[in-house]
């Protein structure tokens, strides 16, 4: 599969999730923070909030480990204007999805399941195509 062939079908996922109530905006980023693609508001710098999830799910996921809870699934940064959701998606990459208070939060987390599969589908076909 193609670079672009990848990104376009990532975005394809990430506008989607973009469609539903609530939802600001949602980036892919390798764990390392490196920004793969995004739909985001132009108030929201991309690369630095993938940067910033990167270091949030790091930091869980060591946190799981010393608490003996088991494998990390996601991150959730509650504000009074909004929560960030930071979810591993696959091996490689992780899905940050921003939304706004009054999103259901039942239906944004069942997009999120369905997006970060789709996700760890697409890049886990490219590792093994590259």
């Amino acid at each position: 599969m193609m670079l672009a062939d990848v990104t376009r079908r990532l975005q394809g996922i990430l506008a989607e999730l973009r469609r539903l109530p609530a939802v600001l905006g949602a980036t892919v980023a390798r764990r390392d923070g490196i920004l793969i693609a995004h739909v985001l508001p132009k108030t929201m710098d991309p690369k630095k909030i993938a940067a910033m999830a990167a270091a949030i799910v790091g930091t869980s996921e060591m946190a799981v480990v010393e608490m003996g809870l088991g494998s990390f699934n996601s991150s959730i940064v509650d504000t009074p204007i909004g929560k960030m959701i930071s979810t591993g998606a696959g091996e490689e990459a992780i899905l940050v999805t921003m939304v706004r208070n009054e999103a259901n939060m039942g239906l944004v987390l069942l997009s999120v399941d369905k997006a970060v599969q789709s996700i760890a589908a697409i890049l886990k076909t490219e590792e093994v195509s590259a």
